[in-house]
């Protein structure tokens, strides 16, 4: 039961209730609240005359990482000529000047945010830092599950959505490594890490969808959580549909399995997305991605077919890709009003 439920035993009084944007969808996926109602709700929310806040926010981020970058490329050009102690004490003092701005900031504030990310950052620079140094001779992926690791505990505490997407770029670049560098798989399995990333980033997406509707989490409630998590995903699952496609000769288990488990799961994105959560730009994105499919699998058997005629089969896969792109069109636009309808 979530605090919007009568018979809660955590139900909230409503001044209790902190009036957002993933409170009013959250109302309005239930159907508590119109159409109507919603828009007047987010026109109250989010003003126009906000821009500023959003830009400000914009350049801090932009600022942050600016930085971040600077020290990174300032550690790679005077790297000879900066004493070991004083490169390891530069980034224990920026790691430890972030968390006393996260801790001052607070962590329900953006800069405060921020402050425990770029500490994060600063986390993984250390270790590869403290690697060159002392030459540890530990492999790539080492470094990167220790990273994961080590800042996990302060993704979990930090409620902030672009701190996950780091440390979820951070594991998927560790299993990449370890699977190339552990592992060392045979031909039979060597696309079997698509697999493991699959799990992974579908786990990651699943429990997004679940726990976004949640007045805890109302953090992960913004949209592009949910697109970045979904292109992650589908581009994962287009990888071994094409290869497949493309190159039927290099068919293996693994591959196959990918294959499969790609389809399976583009079938249930659009379901979920068409039926239960009804989202229009992630519906968009499932159906590019089978229109990508069903394009190059055109393409190769106009190639197959058409060997030695290049000009008739790049006249076909232009009359092909209008027509593609044309019904991919017509069906979103058909798409769009159906949803409008069903949501009004």
């Amino acid at each position: 039961m979530t605090a919007l439920e009568p018979n809660s035993k955590a139900s909230l009084s409503l001044d209790q209730i902190p009036a957002n944007r993933g409170l009013v969808d959250l109302l309005y996926s239930h159907g508590k609240i119109t159409r109507m109602a919603r828009d007047e709700a987010l026109k109250v929310l989010t003003p126009h005359d906000q821009w500023g806040v959003w830009v400000s926010r914009m350049l801090l981020g932009l600022g942050i990482c600016l930085a971040l970058a600077g020290v990174v490329f300032f550690f790679a050009f005077n790297w000879a000529r900066i004493p070991s102690h004083f490169k390891l004490g530069l980034i224990e003092f920026g790691i430890i000047t972030s968390l006393v701005s996260a801790y001052f900031c607070s962590l329900s504030r953006y800069s405060g945010q921020l402050s425990l990310l770029s500490a994060s950052v600063l986390v993984g620079v250390f270790l590869a830092v403290f690697g060159q140094i002392y030459q540890t001779g530990a492999d790539a992926y080492q470094l990167f599950l220790v990273w994961s690791l080590l800042i996990l505990g302060w993704v979990i505490i930090s409620n902030f959505a672009a701190h996950w997407i780091l440390w979820l770029v951070i594991t998927n670049t560790f299993v990449v490594l370890w699977w190339d560098q552990a592992v060392l798989p045979s031909r039979e399995i060597e696309t079997f890490v698509l697999v493991l990333m699959m799990a992974l980033n579908v786990t990651v997406l699943v429990a997004r969808e679940f726990l976004a509707p949640k007045l805890a989490f109302v953090w992960l409630s913004k949209d592009w959580t949910r697109w970045v998590l979904l292109i992650a995903n589908l581009t994962l699952m287009l990888t071994p549909i094409l290869i497949l496609i493309v190159e039927p000769d290099d068919a293996n288990p693994s591959l196959l399995l990918g294959a499969l488990i790609g389809v399976v799961g583009q079938s249930g994105f659009y379901y979920f997305y068409r039926y239960i959560v009804k989202d229009m730009w992630s519906l968009a994105a499932v159906v590019i991605a089978i229109s990508i499919i069903i394009e190059v699998a055109v393409i190769r058997s106009l190639a197959e077919l058409f060997q030695s005629e290049d000009a008739v089969m790049f006249l076909l896969m232009g009359v092909m890709t209008i027509g593609v792109v044309t019904g991919l069109t017509l069906f979103l636009r058909r798409l769009t009003a159906q949803l409008e309808v069903e949501n009004a």
